[in-house]
């Protein structure tokens, strides 16, 4: 009677330790899914609505063309004035891809690679968050994250 009592014993020892060790594995790989759904999820869109930008005034009225005159191409860097302020929105729900695709069409960022990149070395995607943001264009990338992460 004794050795069933210590089977039965042993067997419901080793169910326990199985157990345990299966739903360590479930919830460690629960936290990574979500983890790297958060960083990785290129292939989810929202639908991005009215993204205004404020601009200033304009200093200079355009010179009227003259016939055989030949404009040059832009400069990239002239193309934004200095001061510019954009106000973005955020939706609620948004990934920091998504976020990273707003600010680079609002020229507030110039890679969604380098802001994704820069927000986990700063440990604050997580914390990015929804809402509407006016950030001045050329603030350094830093700074945009810790705004949109209220990390200030």
């Amino acid at each position: 009677m004794k050795k069933i009592i210590n089977a039965i014993r042993d067997f419901i020892y080793n169910i326990t330790d199985y157990g345990l060790i299966i739903s360590v594995v479930v919830v460690m790989t629960v936290i990574l899914v979500w983890r790297f759904d958060l960083l990785f999820s290129r292939g989810i869109e929202k639908e991005i609505k009215d993204l205004p930008i404020v601009t200033e005034p304009a200093v200079n009225e355009p010179i009227a063309e003259v016939p055989g005159l030949v404009e040059e191409e832009p400069d990239p860097e002239d193309e934004i004035p200095a001061g510019l302020i954009a106000a973005i929105s955020i939706p609620q729900g948004s990934y920091p891809s998504q976020i990273a695709e707003i600010l680079l069409t609002n020229s507030l960022i110039e890679s969604k690679d380098d802001f994704l990149t820069r927000c986990v070395e700063l440990d604050l995607d997580t914390r990015l968050q929804s809402g509407t943001f006016d950030i001045e264009v050329g603030t350094p990338l830093d700074d945009v994250i810790k705004i949109i992460a209220n990390a200030y």
